[in-house]
């Protein structure tokens, strides 16, 4: 590409590198933001800690079947899995009571989750 001008603009790169420095920067300082970019391209991504609690949805991941939901949320420490599932609302306090293995919390949220998505279809 050329120099738009002698005047000291930026060449039509230099002006590219800055735009995707400044997406790269929100990315980086915005979860949300960076999620909806990966989101956009298609790319499958794992989030871990308390930015996965922010961004993953655990209805979209149920969607893909229990083999992959497992898959997904074994991975998870029972501090962020409670987490998930208190800010979606797939159990009850009374549910969680005694849940401190990330198998007991998995099974839970996955009867949440697949309660959810059943009472979400229509008809």
């Amino acid at each position: 590409m050329t120099q738009m001008s002698d005047s000291g603009t930026s060449s039509a790169l230099q002006a590219l590198d800055k735009f995707f420095a400044v997406v790269r920067d929100e990315a980086s300082a915005n979860p949300l933001f960076a999620a909806k970019l990966v989101k956009a391209l298609g790319a499958k991504v794992e989030f871990s800690g308390q930015i996965a609690v922010k961004v993953v949805d655990p209805l979209a991941v149920a969607r893909e079947g229990e083999p992959n939901f497992r898959a997904t949320f074994l991975k998870w420490s029972p501090k962020d899995l409670k987490a998930i599932i208190g800010e979606h609302s797939l159990a009850t306090k009374d549910d969680l009571r005694g849940k401190t293995k990330t198998g007991q919390l998995v099974d839970l949220m996955w009867r949440g989750a697949k309660n959810r998505l059943t009472d979400l279809s229509p008809g």
